[in-house]
């Protein structure tokens, strides 16, 4: 296997709040990339896009970094369906997922596997810590990625141009509880307040389910509010406090319980090569 930079590094991420973005572009740096070509599954028009045209706009992507945030222990179904879509042709790989200082469930077991089957080959995988999405009722990794993440993220991806061979799932731990052995993903939805919204339309912009209008910044219709993934996008988003964070007491009990050590600990990336 050769050892040297990637001419064309591709990074294809699904990163509302924009964590797993920054990492994932700190990896590519350090792999020598000046100005990698960026891919963001975030937005639903893309994900319809690249499912119906992936050999044209992977073409000249030499590596492709995938980075997806860990949802209740697993990928996000957005990130599951696209990966499901994309075939690897033997191109080269990173697999990446970014979670809330808790733990990484199945989520990266997940993602190489997919990426296995579908004919990529994965030369490295880590998971790293981004701020929880939910910090706004009980705060957990509050900055993160930091500038150590990020200097580890950029250390990763120079390490990885020396991988001996690739990975296999069974290459790749797992940390297995009731959450992420649930089928089920646990979510809160943000509330709009309709009297502080001055109709932007950013949180419609950033949404990764299209499901909030430009128009009025409130969720389309009840059908679209029950497809909301809690990931707080919009919430991060919004200068005038029109969406926010809201839980009831219950909420708040259980999250401080499933968060408790969470909320305390700092835990480091973990890095994975043959």
């Amino acid at each position: 296997m050769e050892n040297k930079i990637t001419k064309r590094i591709g990074v294809v991420y699904f990163s509302p709040t924009n964590t797993t973005k920054e990492i994932c572009k700190a990896i590519a740096f350090g792999m020598g990339a000046k100005d990698p070509i960026e891919f963001n599954i975030t937005n639903p028009d893309f994900r319809t896009k690249l499912a119906s045209n992936q050999n044209a706009i992977f073409e000249n992507i030499d590596h492709i970094i995938f980075g997806a945030p860990v949802y209740s222990g697993k990928l996000p179904l957005q990130v599951i369906e696209c990966l499901k879509s994309i075939s690897g042709n033997e191109k080269k790989c990173t697999a990446v997922v970014v979670y809330g200082n808790r733990d990484y469930g199945f989520a990266l077991y997940q993602m190489v596997k997919m990426l296995s089957n579908n004919n990529f080959n994965v030369l490295a995988a880590g998971t790293f810590i981004g701020q929880h999405s939910y910090s706004d009722i009980v705060p957990v990794a509050i900055g993160r990625p930091d500038k150590t993440d990020l200097e580890k993220a950029y250390d990763f991806g120079s390490e990885s141009l020396t991988a001996s061979s690739y990975l296999s799932p069974e290459d790749i731990p797992v940390q297995r509880d009731m959450i992420s052995k649930s089928e089920n993903y646990t979510s809160i939805q943000p509330v709009f307040k309709s009297e502080k919204c001055i109709q932007c339309g950013v949180c419609s912009e950033r949404c990764p389910m299209n499901i909030i209008s430009p128009e009025t910044g409130n969720w389309l219709n009840q059908e679209a509010k029950k497809q909301c993934i809690g990931c707080m996008a919009c919430v991060s988003d919004c200068k005038d406090n029109a969406r926010f964070m809201r839980a009831n007491l219950l909420m708040r009990l259980m999250l401080k319980y499933v968060l408790r050590k969470a909320a305390v600990e700092r835990l480091e990336p973990l890095t994975i090569f043959n």
